[in-house]
Protein backbone atom coordinates (compact mmCIF):
# COMPACT_ATOMS: atom_id res chain seq x y z
CA UNK A 1 0.00 0.00 0.00
CA UNK A 2 1.26 3.48 -0.88
CA UNK A 3 1.80 5.78 2.09
CA UNK A 4 2.29 9.45 2.75
CA UNK A 5 2.55 11.51 5.91
CA UNK A 6 1.04 14.76 7.13
CA UNK A 7 0.37 16.62 10.33
CA UNK A 8 -3.33 16.90 9.48
CA UNK A 9 -5.45 15.04 6.95
CA UNK A 10 -8.76 16.64 6.02
CA UNK A 11 -11.35 14.33 4.47
CA UNK A 12 -13.62 16.33 2.20
CA UNK A 13 -13.07 19.56 0.26
CA UNK A 14 -16.46 21.21 0.68
CA UNK A 15 -16.97 24.38 2.67
CA UNK A 16 -16.17 22.80 6.06
CA UNK A 17 -13.17 20.85 4.83
CA UNK A 18 -11.62 23.79 2.99
CA UNK A 19 -12.07 26.07 6.00
CA UNK A 20 -10.44 23.43 8.22
CA UNK A 21 -7.57 22.96 5.79
CA UNK A 22 -6.82 26.67 5.40
CA UNK A 23 -6.96 27.21 9.15
CA UNK A 24 -4.60 24.30 9.79
CA UNK A 25 -2.17 25.45 7.12
CA UNK A 26 -2.15 29.01 8.47
CA UNK A 27 -1.37 27.58 11.92
CA UNK A 28 1.72 25.88 10.51
CA UNK A 29 0.47 22.36 9.83
CA UNK A 30 1.46 20.17 6.89
CA UNK A 31 -1.95 19.34 5.42
CA UNK A 32 -3.28 16.77 2.97
CA UNK A 33 -6.86 17.17 1.72
CA UNK A 34 -8.55 14.18 0.13
CA UNK A 35 -11.72 14.68 -1.87
CA UNK A 36 -13.93 11.92 -3.23
CA UNK A 37 -15.21 14.03 -6.11
CA UNK A 38 -13.49 15.42 -9.16
CA UNK A 39 -13.72 19.01 -7.90
CA UNK A 40 -13.66 21.00 -4.68
CA UNK A 41 -16.57 22.94 -3.17
CA UNK A 42 -19.00 20.10 -2.42
CA UNK A 43 -22.63 21.15 -2.15
CA UNK A 44 -21.60 24.73 -1.44
CA UNK A 45 -21.17 25.20 -5.20
CA UNK A 46 -24.86 24.39 -5.66
CA UNK A 47 -26.00 26.94 -3.07
CA UNK A 48 -26.83 30.64 -3.22
CA UNK A 49 -23.68 31.34 -1.22
CA UNK A 50 -25.58 32.93 1.68
CA UNK A 51 -23.62 32.40 4.90
CA UNK A 52 -26.26 33.14 7.54
CA UNK A 53 -27.51 32.04 10.93
CA UNK A 54 -29.74 33.31 13.73
CA UNK A 55 -29.02 36.71 15.22
CA UNK A 56 -31.22 36.17 18.30
CA UNK A 57 -30.31 33.22 20.54
CA UNK A 58 -33.72 33.28 22.16
CA UNK A 59 -35.32 32.85 18.76
CA UNK A 60 -32.84 30.08 17.99
CA UNK A 61 -33.85 28.17 21.12
CA UNK A 62 -37.50 28.62 20.25
CA UNK A 63 -37.12 27.40 16.67
CA UNK A 64 -34.59 24.59 17.32
CA UNK A 65 -35.10 23.67 20.99
CA UNK A 66 -33.79 20.13 20.68
CA UNK A 67 -30.33 20.81 19.24
CA UNK A 68 -26.92 20.91 20.91
CA UNK A 69 -27.25 24.33 22.52
CA UNK A 70 -23.52 24.82 23.12
CA UNK A 71 -22.56 24.08 19.51
CA UNK A 72 -25.46 26.17 18.20
CA UNK A 73 -24.32 29.18 20.22
CA UNK A 74 -20.77 28.78 18.94
CA UNK A 75 -22.07 29.09 15.38
CA UNK A 76 -23.98 32.26 16.29
CA UNK A 77 -21.11 33.83 18.26
CA UNK A 78 -18.30 33.02 15.81
CA UNK A 79 -20.02 33.79 12.51
CA UNK A 80 -19.02 37.50 12.32
CA UNK A 81 -15.37 36.55 12.86
CA UNK A 82 -15.78 33.92 10.15
CA UNK A 83 -17.06 36.53 7.71
CA UNK A 84 -14.08 38.75 8.51
CA UNK A 85 -11.70 35.80 8.06
CA UNK A 86 -13.09 35.10 4.60
CA UNK A 87 -12.67 38.74 3.62
CA UNK A 88 -9.07 38.55 4.81
CA UNK A 89 -8.57 35.73 2.31
CA UNK A 90 -9.83 37.95 -0.47
CA UNK A 91 -13.40 36.64 -0.63
CA UNK A 92 -15.85 39.33 -1.73
CA UNK A 93 -18.84 39.32 0.62
CA UNK A 94 -22.01 41.34 0.21
CA UNK A 95 -23.06 43.68 3.00
CA UNK A 96 -24.80 42.03 5.94
CA UNK A 97 -28.54 41.79 5.49
CA UNK A 98 -31.39 40.49 7.62
CA UNK A 99 -32.62 37.08 6.54
CA UNK A 100 -36.37 36.78 7.06
CA UNK A 101 -37.14 37.91 10.61
CA UNK A 102 -34.68 35.87 12.64
CA UNK A 103 -31.22 35.85 11.13
CA UNK A 104 -28.31 37.69 9.59
CA UNK A 105 -25.97 36.75 6.79
CA UNK A 106 -23.57 37.76 4.07
CA UNK A 107 -23.42 36.23 0.62
CA UNK A 108 -20.49 35.26 -1.58
CA UNK A 109 -20.25 33.82 -5.05
CA UNK A 110 -19.78 30.08 -4.36
CA UNK A 111 -17.21 29.51 -7.09
CA UNK A 112 -15.16 32.52 -6.06
CA UNK A 113 -15.33 31.35 -2.45
CA UNK A 114 -14.09 27.85 -3.29
CA UNK A 115 -11.37 29.30 -5.53
CA UNK A 116 -10.09 31.66 -2.83
CA UNK A 117 -9.90 28.87 -0.24
CA UNK A 118 -8.13 26.50 -2.61
CA UNK A 119 -5.72 29.20 -3.67
CA UNK A 120 -4.71 29.62 -0.04
CA UNK A 121 -4.22 25.87 0.34
CA UNK A 122 -1.95 25.79 -2.69
CA UNK A 123 0.03 28.89 -1.75
CA UNK A 124 0.87 27.47 1.65
CA UNK A 125 1.96 24.05 0.35
CA UNK A 126 -1.18 22.06 1.10
CA UNK A 127 -1.69 18.92 -0.95
CA UNK A 128 -5.01 18.09 -2.59
CA UNK A 129 -5.98 14.63 -3.79
CA UNK A 130 -9.11 14.58 -5.95
CA UNK A 131 -11.02 11.40 -6.82
CA UNK A 132 -9.79 9.92 -3.54
CA UNK A 133 -12.42 8.44 -1.24
CA UNK A 134 -11.85 7.45 2.38
CA UNK A 135 -12.42 3.76 3.05
CA UNK A 136 -11.71 3.70 6.79
CA UNK A 137 -9.76 5.33 9.57
CA UNK A 138 -6.20 4.14 10.06
CA UNK A 139 -5.64 2.72 13.55
CA UNK A 140 -2.38 2.24 15.42
CA UNK A 141 -2.60 0.63 18.86
CA UNK A 142 -6.31 1.51 18.73
CA UNK A 143 -5.53 5.21 18.18
CA UNK A 144 -6.59 7.19 15.11
CA UNK A 145 -3.46 7.54 12.99
CA UNK A 146 -4.84 8.82 9.68
CA UNK A 147 -7.04 7.40 6.94
CA UNK A 148 -7.00 4.67 4.33
CA UNK A 149 -8.41 5.85 1.02
CA UNK A 150 -8.78 4.64 -2.55
CA UNK A 151 -7.93 6.54 -5.72
CA UNK A 152 -7.62 5.48 -9.35
CA UNK A 153 -4.40 3.61 -8.58
CA UNK A 154 -5.72 1.69 -5.59
CA UNK A 155 -5.35 2.04 -1.81
CA UNK A 156 -3.32 4.79 -0.19
CA UNK A 157 -2.68 5.38 3.52
CA UNK A 158 -2.38 8.98 4.70
CA UNK A 159 -0.67 8.79 8.08
CA UNK A 160 -1.45 11.88 10.15
CA UNK A 161 -1.29 13.09 13.72
CA UNK A 162 -4.82 14.53 13.40
CA UNK A 163 -7.71 13.69 11.11
CA UNK A 164 -10.65 15.99 10.29
CA UNK A 165 -13.84 14.47 8.89
CA UNK A 166 -15.79 16.82 6.63
CA UNK A 167 -17.42 14.42 4.19
CA UNK A 168 -20.75 16.22 4.12
CA UNK A 169 -23.25 13.87 5.79
CA UNK A 170 -24.94 10.70 4.51
CA UNK A 171 -27.71 12.06 2.27
CA UNK A 172 -26.34 10.17 -0.73
CA UNK A 173 -26.48 6.77 1.00
CA UNK A 174 -29.82 5.06 0.29
CA UNK A 175 -29.16 2.36 2.88
CA UNK A 176 -28.57 4.86 5.70
CA UNK A 177 -31.53 6.98 4.60
CA UNK A 178 -33.75 3.90 4.70
CA UNK A 179 -32.36 2.93 8.10
CA UNK A 180 -32.73 6.32 9.76
CA UNK A 181 -35.06 8.58 7.77
CA UNK A 182 -37.66 7.05 5.45
CA UNK A 183 -38.51 3.79 3.69
CA UNK A 184 -39.07 5.87 0.56
CA UNK A 185 -35.38 6.64 0.02
CA UNK A 186 -35.50 5.64 -3.64
CA UNK A 187 -38.01 8.42 -4.34
CA UNK A 188 -36.08 11.28 -2.73
CA UNK A 189 -34.37 13.86 -4.88
CA UNK A 190 -30.69 14.22 -3.96
CA UNK A 191 -30.47 17.99 -3.79
CA UNK A 192 -26.72 18.13 -3.20
CA UNK A 193 -23.40 16.86 -4.51
CA UNK A 194 -23.35 13.12 -5.32
CA UNK A 195 -20.35 12.19 -3.16
CA UNK A 196 -21.63 12.57 0.43
CA UNK A 197 -22.54 8.96 1.20
CA UNK A 198 -21.74 8.78 4.91
CA UNK A 199 -18.07 7.89 4.62
CA UNK A 200 -17.08 9.97 7.65
CA UNK A 201 -20.01 8.82 9.78
CA UNK A 202 -19.50 5.12 8.97
CA UNK A 203 -15.72 5.20 9.44
CA UNK A 204 -15.92 7.05 12.75
CA UNK A 205 -18.69 4.96 14.29
CA UNK A 206 -16.89 1.79 13.21
CA UNK A 207 -13.83 3.07 15.06
CA UNK A 208 -15.86 3.72 18.21
CA UNK A 209 -17.25 7.23 17.81
CA UNK A 210 -20.51 8.27 19.45
CA UNK A 211 -23.46 9.31 17.28
CA UNK A 212 -26.00 12.00 18.06
CA UNK A 213 -29.76 11.85 18.09
CA UNK A 214 -31.78 13.29 15.19
CA UNK A 215 -30.35 10.83 12.70
CA UNK A 216 -33.85 10.94 11.22
CA UNK A 217 -33.64 14.66 10.42
CA UNK A 218 -32.35 16.39 7.32
CA UNK A 219 -32.41 19.74 5.59
CA UNK A 220 -33.80 20.14 2.10
CA UNK A 221 -36.67 21.49 0.02
CA UNK A 222 -39.33 19.94 -2.17
CA UNK A 223 -39.00 20.18 -5.94
CA UNK A 224 -41.39 19.63 -8.81
CA UNK A 225 -42.23 15.91 -9.07
CA UNK A 226 -41.69 13.74 -12.16
CA UNK A 227 -42.14 13.93 -15.06
CA UNK A 228 -40.40 17.26 -14.49
CA UNK A 229 -36.95 17.19 -16.04
CA UNK A 230 -34.08 19.25 -14.65
CA UNK A 231 -30.43 19.09 -13.64
CA UNK A 232 -28.50 20.14 -10.56
CA UNK A 233 -28.21 23.59 -12.11
CA UNK A 234 -31.99 23.97 -11.69
CA UNK A 235 -32.21 23.01 -8.01
CA UNK A 236 -32.96 26.56 -6.92
CA UNK A 237 -35.35 27.37 -9.75
CA UNK A 238 -37.46 24.23 -9.31
CA UNK A 239 -37.56 24.35 -5.50
CA UNK A 240 -41.09 24.99 -4.16
CA UNK A 241 -40.12 27.02 -1.09
CA UNK A 242 -43.57 28.51 -0.51
CA UNK A 243 -44.88 25.30 1.08
CA UNK A 244 -45.32 26.86 4.53
CA UNK A 245 -48.00 29.13 3.03
CA UNK A 246 -49.75 26.32 1.11
CA UNK A 247 -52.05 23.49 2.11
CA UNK A 248 -50.09 20.26 1.69
CA UNK A 249 -51.87 17.02 0.85
CA UNK A 250 -50.43 13.54 0.44
CA UNK A 251 -51.38 11.24 -2.42
CA UNK A 252 -54.32 10.02 -0.33
CA UNK A 253 -55.73 13.57 -0.37
CA UNK A 254 -55.11 14.25 3.33
CA UNK A 255 -53.12 16.87 5.21
CA UNK A 256 -50.25 15.25 7.09
CA UNK A 257 -48.39 18.00 8.98
CA UNK A 258 -48.60 21.60 10.15
CA UNK A 259 -47.25 23.16 6.97
CA UNK A 260 -46.13 26.30 8.81
CA UNK A 261 -43.89 24.51 11.33
CA UNK A 262 -40.21 25.46 11.45
CA UNK A 263 -38.18 28.29 9.99
CA UNK A 264 -39.28 27.68 6.40
CA UNK A 265 -40.42 24.95 4.03
CA UNK A 266 -37.70 22.53 5.22
CA UNK A 267 -39.79 21.10 8.11
CA UNK A 268 -42.66 20.39 5.72
CA UNK A 269 -40.21 18.79 3.30
CA UNK A 270 -38.97 16.51 6.09
CA UNK A 271 -42.52 15.34 6.79
CA UNK A 272 -43.13 14.92 3.06
CA UNK A 273 -40.28 12.39 2.88
CA UNK A 274 -42.26 10.02 5.12
CA UNK A 275 -45.36 10.11 2.91
CA UNK A 276 -46.02 7.49 0.19
CA UNK A 277 -43.43 7.86 -2.56
CA UNK A 278 -42.03 10.89 -0.65
CA UNK A 279 -44.55 12.83 -2.74
CA UNK A 280 -47.33 15.30 -2.03
CA UNK A 281 -49.30 18.24 -3.38
CA UNK A 282 -48.97 21.94 -2.54
CA UNK A 283 -52.26 23.80 -3.01
CA UNK A 284 -52.43 27.63 -3.09
CA UNK A 285 -54.99 30.19 -4.15
CA UNK A 286 -54.45 33.23 -6.34
CA UNK A 287 -53.70 35.53 -3.43
CA UNK A 288 -50.95 33.28 -2.03
CA UNK A 289 -49.55 32.58 -5.49
CA UNK A 290 -49.04 36.24 -6.25
CA UNK A 291 -47.98 37.32 -2.78
CA UNK A 292 -45.81 36.07 0.08
CA UNK A 293 -42.98 33.64 -0.56
CA UNK A 294 -39.73 32.43 0.92
CA UNK A 295 -37.65 33.91 -1.90
CA UNK A 296 -37.60 37.32 -3.50
CA UNK A 297 -40.11 36.08 -6.08
CA UNK A 298 -43.74 35.05 -5.39
CA UNK A 299 -44.86 31.39 -5.42
CA UNK A 300 -46.42 31.85 -8.86
CA UNK A 301 -42.93 32.08 -10.35
CA UNK A 302 -41.87 28.74 -8.84
CA UNK A 303 -45.16 27.14 -9.93
CA UNK A 304 -44.72 28.37 -13.51
CA UNK A 305 -41.17 27.04 -13.53
CA UNK A 306 -42.44 23.64 -12.36
CA UNK A 307 -45.01 23.56 -15.17
CA UNK A 308 -42.48 24.69 -17.79
CA UNK A 309 -40.13 21.88 -16.70
CA UNK A 310 -42.88 19.34 -17.32
CA UNK A 311 -43.92 18.98 -13.67
CA UNK A 312 -47.49 18.06 -12.65
CA UNK A 313 -49.41 21.34 -12.20
CA UNK A 314 -53.16 21.93 -12.44
CA UNK A 315 -55.23 25.11 -12.22
CA UNK A 316 -58.93 25.58 -11.48
CA UNK A 317 -61.48 28.31 -10.78
CA UNK A 318 -63.01 26.46 -7.82
CA UNK A 319 -61.78 24.01 -5.19
CA UNK A 320 -64.35 21.50 -6.45
CA UNK A 321 -62.90 21.67 -9.95
CA UNK A 322 -59.37 21.45 -8.56
CA UNK A 323 -60.20 18.32 -6.55
CA UNK A 324 -61.71 16.70 -9.64
CA UNK A 325 -58.52 17.39 -11.58
CA UNK A 326 -56.43 15.72 -8.84
CA UNK A 327 -58.10 12.44 -9.83
CA UNK A 328 -55.74 12.37 -12.84
CA UNK A 329 -52.94 11.95 -10.27
CA UNK A 330 -54.86 9.07 -8.62
CA UNK A 331 -55.74 11.31 -5.66
CA UNK A 332 -59.29 10.62 -4.36
CA UNK A 333 -61.11 13.87 -5.23
CA UNK A 334 -63.72 13.53 -2.47
CA UNK A 335 -61.02 13.09 0.19
CA UNK A 336 -58.99 16.01 -1.15
CA UNK A 337 -62.05 18.30 -1.27
CA UNK A 338 -63.03 17.38 2.29
CA UNK A 339 -59.47 18.15 3.47
CA UNK A 340 -59.46 21.55 1.77
CA UNK A 341 -62.94 22.48 2.98
CA UNK A 342 -62.13 21.42 6.55
CA UNK A 343 -58.99 23.52 6.47
CA UNK A 344 -60.83 26.56 5.14
CA UNK A 345 -63.64 26.29 7.69
CA UNK A 346 -61.25 26.00 10.62
CA UNK A 347 -58.99 28.90 9.70
CA UNK A 348 -61.91 31.17 8.84
CA UNK A 349 -63.22 30.60 12.36
CA UNK A 350 -59.79 31.04 13.94
CA UNK A 351 -59.58 27.36 14.87
CA UNK A 352 -56.36 26.52 13.05
CA UNK A 353 -54.85 25.09 16.23
CA UNK A 354 -57.84 22.73 16.55
CA UNK A 355 -57.20 21.14 13.16
CA UNK A 356 -55.43 17.80 12.99
CA UNK A 357 -52.72 18.40 12.05
CA UNK A 358 -52.92 21.94 13.44
CA UNK A 359 -52.03 25.12 11.58
CA UNK A 360 -50.20 27.56 13.88
CA UNK A 361 -48.90 30.13 11.39
CA UNK A 362 -49.92 31.50 7.99
CA UNK A 363 -53.48 30.34 8.65
CA UNK A 364 -55.16 31.87 5.60
CA UNK A 365 -58.12 30.25 3.82
CA UNK A 366 -57.92 29.28 0.18
CA UNK A 367 -60.67 31.35 -1.41
CA UNK A 368 -59.31 33.45 -4.28
CA UNK A 369 -59.31 32.02 -7.80
CA UNK A 370 -57.40 30.71 -9.62
CA UNK A 371 -56.39 27.77 -7.46
CA UNK A 372 -53.14 25.91 -8.20
CA UNK A 373 -51.94 22.44 -7.25
CA UNK A 374 -48.35 21.30 -7.76
CA UNK A 375 -47.18 17.74 -7.24
CA UNK A 376 -43.89 17.86 -5.34
CA UNK A 377 -41.28 15.39 -4.19
CA UNK A 378 -39.05 15.73 -1.12
CA UNK A 379 -35.45 16.78 -1.71
CA UNK A 380 -32.58 16.05 0.68
CA UNK A 381 -29.60 18.44 0.84
CA UNK A 382 -27.80 17.30 4.00
CA UNK A 383 -28.41 15.16 7.04
CA UNK A 384 -28.66 16.74 10.51
CA UNK A 385 -27.71 13.77 12.70
CA UNK A 386 -24.08 12.73 12.85
CA UNK A 387 -21.10 12.45 15.16
CA UNK A 388 -20.99 13.71 18.72
CA UNK A 389 -18.19 16.18 19.41
CA UNK A 390 -17.03 18.54 22.12
CA UNK A 391 -16.60 22.29 21.72
CA UNK A 392 -13.20 21.78 20.07
CA UNK A 393 -14.91 19.59 17.41
CA UNK A 394 -13.08 16.58 18.86
CA UNK A 395 -15.24 13.52 18.16
CA UNK A 396 -16.37 11.70 21.31
CA UNK A 397 -15.63 8.07 22.08
CA UNK A 398 -18.83 6.08 22.51
CA UNK A 399 -17.48 3.63 25.10
CA UNK A 400 -16.37 6.39 27.50
CA UNK A 401 -19.21 8.86 26.98
CA UNK A 402 -22.35 8.82 29.11
CA UNK A 403 -25.82 9.15 27.68
CA UNK A 404 -26.76 12.66 26.62
CA UNK A 405 -30.52 12.06 26.59
CA UNK A 406 -32.57 14.68 28.39
CA UNK A 407 -33.59 12.41 31.29
CA UNK A 408 -30.04 11.28 32.01
CA UNK A 409 -29.05 12.07 35.59
CA UNK A 410 -25.46 11.66 36.73
CA UNK A 411 -23.40 12.71 39.73
CA UNK A 412 -20.21 14.67 39.09
CA UNK A 413 -18.02 11.60 39.46
CA UNK A 414 -20.13 9.75 36.89
CA UNK A 415 -19.81 12.37 34.15
CA UNK A 416 -17.76 11.29 31.16
CA UNK A 417 -17.55 12.96 27.76
CA UNK A 418 -14.32 11.49 26.44
CA UNK A 419 -12.79 12.52 23.10
CA UNK A 420 -11.60 10.00 20.56
CA UNK A 421 -7.96 11.08 20.35
CA UNK A 422 -6.78 12.66 17.10
CA UNK A 423 -10.21 12.73 15.43
CA UNK A 424 -12.21 15.88 14.62
CA UNK A 425 -15.40 16.59 12.67
CA UNK A 426 -16.87 19.63 10.94
CA UNK A 427 -19.91 20.62 8.92
CA UNK A 428 -22.53 17.98 8.24
CA UNK A 429 -20.45 15.19 9.79
CA UNK A 430 -21.30 16.83 13.12
CA UNK A 431 -24.77 16.15 14.46
CA UNK A 432 -27.31 18.07 16.49
CA UNK A 433 -26.77 21.65 15.27
CA UNK A 434 -29.71 21.82 12.88
CA UNK A 435 -32.49 19.32 13.64
CA UNK A 436 -36.08 19.78 12.45
CA UNK A 437 -35.22 23.46 12.21
CA UNK A 438 -32.44 24.94 10.11
CA UNK A 439 -29.76 27.39 11.26
CA UNK A 440 -27.62 27.74 8.15
CA UNK A 441 -25.46 25.09 6.52
CA UNK A 442 -22.67 27.33 5.23
CA UNK A 443 -22.40 29.21 8.53
CA UNK A 444 -22.10 25.92 10.40
CA UNK A 445 -19.46 24.69 7.94
CA UNK A 446 -17.46 27.91 8.19
CA UNK A 447 -17.42 28.10 12.00
CA UNK A 448 -16.95 24.41 12.81
CA UNK A 449 -14.43 23.96 10.00
CA UNK A 450 -12.22 26.71 11.38
CA UNK A 451 -12.42 25.34 14.93
CA UNK A 452 -11.73 21.77 13.78
CA UNK A 453 -8.71 22.91 11.77
CA UNK A 454 -7.28 24.85 14.71
CA UNK A 455 -7.90 22.02 17.19
CA UNK A 456 -6.41 19.41 14.87
CA UNK A 457 -3.29 21.52 14.39
CA UNK A 458 -2.83 22.10 18.12
CA UNK A 459 -3.18 18.37 18.70
CA UNK A 460 -0.64 17.58 15.98
CA UNK A 461 1.89 20.10 17.30
CA UNK A 462 1.61 19.63 21.06
CA UNK A 463 0.02 16.27 21.85
CA UNK A 464 2.88 14.16 20.58
CA UNK A 465 3.19 10.51 21.59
Amino acid sequence: MRREQADVVVVGAGMAGLCAAVTAIDKGADVVVIEKGNRVGGSMLLSHGLIWTFSDKRQLKQEIPDGNEALQEIVVDYLPAGHAWLEGLGVALESETAFEWYGRGRAADPRSLASALMQRVGEKGGRLRLRTGMQRLLLSDDQIAGVVAFDDEGPVAVEAKSSVLATGGFQGNASLITQYITPHADFLYLRSNPWSTGDGFLAATTAGAAATTHLNCFYGHALAAPPARFSHLDFSNLTQRYGQFAVALNLEGRRFVDESEGTGEEALNLALAAQPNATGIYVVDGSIASGAGHDAYPPKVAIDRARNAGGPVVYADTLEELADKLASWSVPPDVALTSLRSYNAAVREGRGSALFPSRQRNAVPLETAPFSAVMVRAGITFTCGGLQADLHMNVLRRSLTISTLSLTKADADEMSLTPLANLYAAGCDLGGISTRGYMGGLATALVTGRIAGESATYNAQYNKP
